[in-house]
């Protein structure tokens, strides 16, 4: 390994110790330096004339005292080697270089001489030599490649056996110069490349960048490559050292992984957009399926009919909740799943949930008793949708397990392992039909095909699914135990986080009398103005007819449009004294339809300056449907299914609100025509 070139041997040398003497044109020996006399422990007196004599070696006397009289001879500088003896008597060998002494008048007038210590060069030698060897030791060893460009002024530099090695040839195989790094360079490369050496050498500032360089067999690696300028005393760049590491295979795992993510990126947007497909497909005809079912069963008058109604409605909410489900655990796997944290009661979603799970237990013949345990908080920081969705799911379960034996509720504050306030629901039930291992199984899978097991059906498992990573993102879990002295007693214990507990106000427990009966509620079928005219733009013919009879029922005149285009048409035809769709008081829009979908023809309905309600009536119920529509120009949004209270709700909101935007339009009118008048 040759390394950049270093100083000589003759120069590496100190001046410290540099031992002088002179002679005049007599031949007499007439001044030695202090180091001279230091060393031989000696004055100047017993170095005079000859004296000088006793302190070199014997052996070598003679020899020097031929090449100094023959220097005198010829009157030329000479060179000889001699040993001295130091002051403890021990000899060190010196070089001794002697030059003509100046003159004034040109004449020989004698000697001067230098004589260094050859042992201390030897020295010196020997330790450059051993920090060459350490330092090619260290070059060797280390993975990165270092170049050396000593001078600027050629494009020569120093390579590395390394940075042979890492683009594939022997070392000092090929020339290190800078026009060789240019040859190797890749041409995609090369310009930005240069430019950051001719930046570094103008600025002062060393580079660091990712370049490919051509290897032995003609193949390109990635290498990430750093260096470092030198300057001189005046601050002008006059070297320049850097390092060079192989990344090819950190890069090649980089675009792996890019590709990896794009593929997994492609594949979440698959599945994203299959499920918003399969949601649309199964929506759409869900709304005509339990709308008329409904309608069915409060018309019905035989047995027959009535139960075959119940039976298609049943069905159809439980194929509804197996969709919303799986658009739920999507969310969940997807990390966009969104937690609506309020400020909300327990004791609301505990008698929600005993109203619901009583009727259907009932059903059953199996009694269903909730139990207070302990003082509940008034008020906790959670999300009641999906609290209510974690215990009907548990509860639904164990009514399919717990043949007639009673099921059991108990509800208590409590404090978990960490010293939070958490809230915590047992539901405890005699099973008769699942082992508790596999019930085990059930609640501590994390994928849906574990969750799907012998008896039983594959909605109550991905239902169980999504409620474990529920309780999860409400701060809690699901867990089961069996009773040691009953083994067919189990316990499914549910515990979620409190939030904000505020510990000043709980509520009293004297249970079970708390738990108030929930009265079933009617659904009013009369809007706030039985003389409404509502313009349903719809292109499926079974909801047309659903949503078309509700309104008509609940008092509303509706006219029915099957796509945008006709929507634009009926809206201006229906202007009356400028007022654009004047005798309409509110649209219901479907936004899947052909030839003009419900977006684009929100839009161009308000660019025409149509300022009423418009509702949207879609299928896409994913993250941001919602605000496309609402960006789209709509006043509301409600996702098919159609539930009828809800939208009956929606459109009295809606016409309440648009009422009083006039009466203040009204009334800010009316006062500054006053103000205009006064």
């Amino acid at each position: 390994m040759t390394l950049p070139p270093t100083s000589e041997p003759s120069q590496i040398c100190s001046n410290k110790g540099l031992l002088f003497w002179t002679t005049n044109s007599d031949q007499q020996f007439d001044l030695f330096n202090q180091a001279w006399l230091l060393f031989t422990n000696s004055t100047l007196e017993q170095n005079l004339n000859e004296g000088w004599q006793q302190f070199i070696h014997p052996d070598d006397l003679n020899g020097f005292l031929q090449s100094w009289r023959e220097a005198y001879e010829t009157q030329k500088a000479f060179q000889c080697e001699y040993r001295l003896k130091r002051y403890d008597g021990h000899y060190r060998r010196f070089q001794c270089h002697a030059d003509p002494r100046p003159s004034a008048s040109r004449e020989f007038s004698g000697f001067i001489a230098t004589s260094f210590d050859l042992l201390q060069r030897d020295q010196q030698i020997e330790s450059i030599r051993n920090n060459r060897k350490h330092l090619e030791g260290l070059l060797n060893c280390s993975s990165q490649a270092i170049w050396d460009w000593y001078d600027l002024n050629s494009t020569e530099q120093w390579w590395s056996p390394r940075f042979y090695e890492l683009i594939g040839y022997r070392n000092q195989e090929i020339e290190s110069s800078m026009e060789t790094f240019k040859l190797l360079l890749h041409p995609d490369d090369l310009k930005a490349t240069l430019q950051a050496f001719d930046d570094a050498l103008s600025k002062n500032t060393g580079f660091d960048l990712e370049y490919r360089l051509r290897i032995k067999g003609g193949t390109y690696r990635w290498f990430h490559g750093f260096s470092k300028i030198l300057c001189n005393e005046s601050g002008q760049t006059v070297r320049m050292t850097g390092c060079m590491t192989d990344i090819h295979r950190r890069v090649q795992a980089e675009e792996e992984l890019k590709r990896t993510q794009q593929e997994a990126k492609l594949a979440i947007e698959e599945k994203k957009n299959f499920l918003a497909m399969m949601s649309r497909e199964i929506r759409t005809p869900l709304t005509a399926i339990l709308g008329f079912s409904e309608m069915i069963l409060e018309s019905a008058q035989d047995p027959f009919t009535h139960t075959s109604a119940e039976t298609i409605h049943i069905n159809g909410e439980y194929l509804l909740k197996s969709v919303n489900d799986f658009l739920d655990l999507s969310k969940i796997e997807e990390g966009r799943f969104d937690m609506e944290l309020l400020e909300c009661a327990p004791m609301t979603v505990i008698e929600n949930v005993h109203a619901l799970m009583s009727r259907k237990a009932a059903l059953k013949e199996i009694p269903f008793n909730v139990t207070l345990e302990n003082e509940l908080p008034e008020s906790i920081k959670s999300d009641p949708i999906r609290l209510k969705q974690i215990l009907l799911n548990v509860l639904r379960l164990t009514i399919k397990f717990a043949g007639t034996e009673s099921i059991d509720l108990k509800i208590s504050s409590d404090l978990n392992p960490e010293g939070k306030q958490i809230l915590s629901f047992k539901v405890i039930f005699k099973n008769k039909e699942i082992e508790h291992s596999h019930l085990q199984q059930l609640f501590a899978c994390t994928q849906l095909e574990e969750a799907i097991m012998p008896g039983l059906d594959s909605g109550t498992g991905l239902g169980l699914l999504v409620c474990r990573q529920l309780a999860t993102l409400l701060g809690g879990q699901i867990s089961t135990k069996h009773h040691v002295r009953n083994k067919s007693l189990i316990s499914i214990d549910i515990t979620i986080a409190t939030g904000n507990f505020r510990a000043e106000k709980r509520q009293l427990f004297y249970a079970p009398g708390l738990i108030r009966e929930t009265q079933t509620t009617i659904v009013s079928d009369e809007l706030l103005n039985p003389n409404i005219r509502i313009l349903l733009v719809e292109d499926g013919i079974y909801n047309q007819r659903l949503i078309k009879f509700l309104l008509n029922k609940a008092g509303a005149d509706v006219k029915v449009v099957e796509n945008g285009n006709q929507a634009l048409a009926e809206i201006q035809n229906a202007t009356s004294d400028g007022e654009i769709g004047a005798t309409y008081d509110l649209i219901l829009m479907d936004i899947q339809m052909p030839i003009l979908d419900g977006y684009s023809t929100t839009r161009q309905i308000r660019s025409l300056g149509f300022t009423k309600p418009i509702i949207a009536l879609t299928v896409n119920v994913m993250a941001g449907d919602r605000e496309k529509c609402i960006k789209a120009g709509c006043d509301e949004y409600l996702s098919k299914p159609i539930d009828r209270k809800r939208l009956i709700e929606t459109i009295n909101r809606c016409l309440k609100m648009e009422n009083e935007k006039k009466r203040f339009l009204q009334s800010t009118a009316g006062n500054e025509q006053a103000t205009f008048l006064h």
